[in-house]
């Protein structure tokens, strides 16, 4: 698995939910079966030596590894420390920063609105962020005196999802349109509409659906779209919608301050060749936001258990998970959470809307959650004020699609179908049809799938989907092999450093590989 990562393909350009929904072609399109005959017991005790040895006096501070198959927690452990003066023994419950790893969960935002019929994924953005309209397309010359186009054609939801949306993104060509974009600087913007603001000022590199190009401004344009729609602010919507109906209490854009001593100390490599502290609000105050606004694209803190919760429901389909049979992630759900989780609460809706206009309370979650519940902002007050006209709802006045969930079926967070899409190759206009990073991975909506385990000696099976963070996390769901498998680690890589500590995720993934299929029955092959 690339270091910077991929989900099986769906050929089709379907809308879930949509009028007309066209045939899926998606190796995951149905909840993984039980496996019919038995599973030898993993031997982990290889990889539990490399970790430990990854995280010794000369390498990372530390780490936590979880690997669930068939839904249960089959090897958690932490290792090293959690602070550079190497002092503070790593938890199993540390809190890191996940970065890009919040791609895949804001992905996961922009489905529940598909899902409702409040956003098709070939609309143009501009339907919902109509400043993003009419875009245009850097030829040739530079800021001061560009040469511009029209765009082919506008920039749709699903290009944001699979950054083909045309930004600029550090590729070969690139430099003149990224030069305009960082002069008006969309990442110092103070929340989310301002982002988009700024960036509509810049012009594409290249035509919405040409290319892939991989950034993060897609993602926070996502971002702002589900705000607009919804009409909540991002981390409200990921709050109510994902985080407290999977029972991620520990993952958000802040660490409150009573929480803050979970927060592993962030690394990088100092041109004397030695780990030193970050750069960066949160390196200096471990726990703080960062970004100034709720960045889908990278802000995300959170922890291996609630990471791992987020994985599985994707794995399962959508249906939320109960138990993961270990109890560092089961022993903070609450009764009721635990009930709703296990599927004996009967029908849940997830639509935060259907309770406030029946009257009914919000299904239980979990207890005590750990990041605020409330974010303030005059922009979502004014927003809030009126009812939103039937363009940003959507779908030329549909109402928005309410699927009931048969009584005593486990809930899901999202359909079957959705899922099978986001874990689908949607890269299928491009030849070949990969992304950037690597020539066995495409990449669906959050994430990227290997579609070619035959080059690169590539760890896994065909339709792995995954992603990494920045900071040396990452994470990978195995359809084929039944599995979910986690690393965090605390550590930005600095490429022009020799010195810098090794990259370990393809390492990892083998080892998950060789431990579960002890039998010869690998299809990975070892590290050069």
């Amino acid at each position: 698995m690339s270091d910077v990562i991929p989900a099986p393909h769906a050929s089709s350009k379907s809308f879930v939910g949509g009028a007309s929904a066209p045939t899926v072609e998606a190796t995951h399109s149905q909840p993984i079966p039980p496996r019919s005959e038995p599973v030898p017991t993993p031997d982990f005790s290889a990889l539990h030596t490399f970790m430990r040895e990854t995280t010794d006096a000369r390498g990372y501070l530390g780490a936590v590894t979880l690997i669930l198959r068939d839904g249960r927690i089959v090897d958690f452990r932490s290792y090293g420390q959690r602070d550079l003066a190497r002092h503070e023994p790593m938890r199993k419950d540390a809190i890191f920063r996940i970065y890009s790893m919040s791609k895949t969960v804001a992905s996961a935002a922009v489905m529940l609105l598909v899902e409702q019929g409040r956003v098709r994924l070939d609309d143009p953005v501009s339907r919902y962020l109509p400043e993003l309209a009419q875009r245009q397309v850097m030829t040739a010359g530079d800021d001061d005196a560009p040469t511009l186009r029209p765009a082919a054609s506008e920039i749709t939801v699903r290009h944001l999802l699979t950054h083909t949306a045309g930004f600029a993104a550090g590729l070969k060509g690139d430099d003149a349109a990224m030069a305009a974009m960082q002069r008006d600087d969309p990442h110092g913007a103070s929340d989310l509409r301002g982002f988009v603001e700024r960036l509509s000022r810049a012009p594409l590199a290249a035509d919405p659906g040409t290319r892939f190009g991989y950034d993060g401004a897609a993602i926070e344009v996502l971002a702002r779209m589900v705000e607009v729609v919804s009409a909540q602010p991002f981390d409200a919507f990921l709050r109510e919608r994902i985080f407290q109906p999977l029972g991620m209490r520990d993952t958000g854009f802040s660490v409150p301050a009573a929480q803050r001593g979970r927060v592993v100390d962030i690394t990088t490599i100092g041109d004397d060749g030695r780990l030193r502290i970050a750069d960066g609000p949160s390196a200096r105050e471990p726990g703080a936001a960062l970004n100034a606004y709720p960045s889908g694209a990278g802000g995300l803190y959170s922890t291996a258990c609630d990471y791992a919760r987020f994985a599985q429901m994707l794995f399962d389909g959508g249906v939320i998970a109960g138990r993961l049979g270990d109890g560092a992630c089961d022993d903070g759900l609450s009764a009721d959470g635990r009930a709703l989780k296990d599927g004996r609460r009967g029908e849940w809706t997830r639509r935060s809307e259907d309770a406030q206009s029946s009257g009914d309370s919000q299904p239980p979650t979990h207890s005590q959650p750990s990041f605020p519940r409330t974010r303030k902002s005059s922009d979502f007050r004014a927003v809030t004020s009126k009812p939103l006209d039937s363009r940003v709802r959507g779908n030329d006045g549909v109402k928005e699609r309410r699927n009931p969930m048969p009584p005593n079926k486990q809930p899901h967070l999202l359909q079957t179908e959705t899922v099978a899409l986001m874990l689908s190759n949607q890269l299928t206009m491009l030849d070949p049809p990969v992304h950037q990073y690597s020539r066995n991975e495409g990449f669906g909506f959050g994430g990227s799938v290997v579609i070619d385990i035959g080059r690169d000696g590539q760890p896994g099976s065909l339709g792995r989907f995954g992603w990494p963070g920045a900071a040396s996390t990452t994470y990978a769901i195995d359809p084929a092999q039944h599995r979910v498998a986690i690393a965090l680690l605390q550590h930005l890589p600095r490429s022009e450093i020799k010195a810098d500590l090794p990259r370990i995720s393809r390492d990892f993934y083998r080892l998950v590989d060789e431990a579960m299929n002890p039998r010869g029955t690998s299809n990975a092959k070892a590290t050069p």
